[in-house]
């Protein structure tokens, strides 16, 4: 089962529960009539043509019509959709002229499920978090649908961008914080709780390869530094021996012929005083040079 498939299921199971209510079939209605509807008056009223995704979301739109007593004048069934054509009588009009800011300003945040679901079950679609790519797009085809999705995430602290494919625009975030807060509106509690969990994942993996990645990088730095300092000790000593070193530097060089994989934190602990990583370096540093010296002469 595809993630997207698991947020509509749970978003069509919390819908299913509550369509007996008239206020939220209302809602839901008019949140999939702005979504996908095509609308045509006729005498007594509109014919309202939803074309839904599935038997799922077809039964859903099914019971919400019969709880606002809008006959199902005709359903047919394609490949992939289901097309249902309802009538919609003139005293009715509220559930296609729905002023969805009001609905919302009256009941506060609560009353965004009905709309943010619908809105999902309508031409929504979300990649699967765990490739760590966060994509979740809606797809509307009425007009002004773009829009009103806009302003309604917009006014609730989400921020979608838009982008055309195959001739039709579409809504999308690519956020994970904004992914997040949407299946917390939409009511996919349990997406929610998956998708943070996958998140997590992804995030502490991506942690821990920066951390190796780290962690060979200063690996190879310090081998090649080890290599130079050996390098340049074999030099001294074949031209002059470790003897015609100062007494620092000779105690230097022999720590590191005895000690050749430790750090220089490790040799600036075993010398007598201690000396700094930075001494270390700097004894190592003019180790070098007078190797360098040395080379140029010969």
């Amino acid at each position: 089962m595809t993630f997207s498939l698991q947020i509509r299921k749970e978003l069509a199971d919390r819908q299913g529960a509550r369509l007996g209510d008239p206020e939220w079939s209302l809602v839901t209605f008019a949140s999939f009539t702005a979504a996908l509807g095509k609308i045509i008056e006729r005498e007594e009223g509109w014919d309202v043509t939803l074309r839904v995704t599935g038997d799922m979301t077809a039964a859903l739109m099914e019971s919400a019509a019969r709880t606002m007593g809008f006959p199902l004048v005709e359903r047919s069934k394609g490949r992939r959709d289901v097309s249902l054509l309802f009538h919609v009588p003139f005293s009715s009009r509220s559930a296609l002229f729905f002023d969805f800011d009001g609905w919302i300003d009256e009941v506060g945040e609560r009353g965004l499920e009905p709309v943010f679901s619908s809105f999902f079950l309508a031409c929504g679609v979300m990649s699967d978090p765990s490739t760590g790519r966060y994509r979740l797009a809606f797809s509307p085809s009425a007009g002004g649908a773009i829009k009103l999705m806009k302003r309604l995430f917009s006014k609730h602290d989400l921020a979608p961008g838009t982008t055309r494919h195959q001739g039709r625009v579409h809504v999308l975030f690519t956020s994970g914080e904004e992914v997040a807060r949407f299946l917390l509106l939409c009511g996919a509690h349990h997406a929610l709780l998956a998708f943070e969990e996958k998140r997590s994942e992804r995030e502490l993996l991506g942690q821990v390869n920066r951390l190796v990645n780290f962690d060979d990088a200063n690996a190879g730095r310090r081998a090649e530094s080890i290599a130079r300092q050996l390098e340049a000790i074999a030099v001294i000593e074949r031209f002059r021996g470790l003897d015609w070193l100062p007494p620092q530097l000779a105690e230097a060089a022999r720590a590191r012929l005895e000690n050749r994989g430790a750090s220089l934190e490790e040799l600036g602990g075993a010398m007598v005083p201690p000396v700094s990583k930075s001494g270390m370096s700097h004894r190592f540093s003019r180790i070098r040079a007078m190797a360098q010296s040395l080379a140029g002469e010969d």
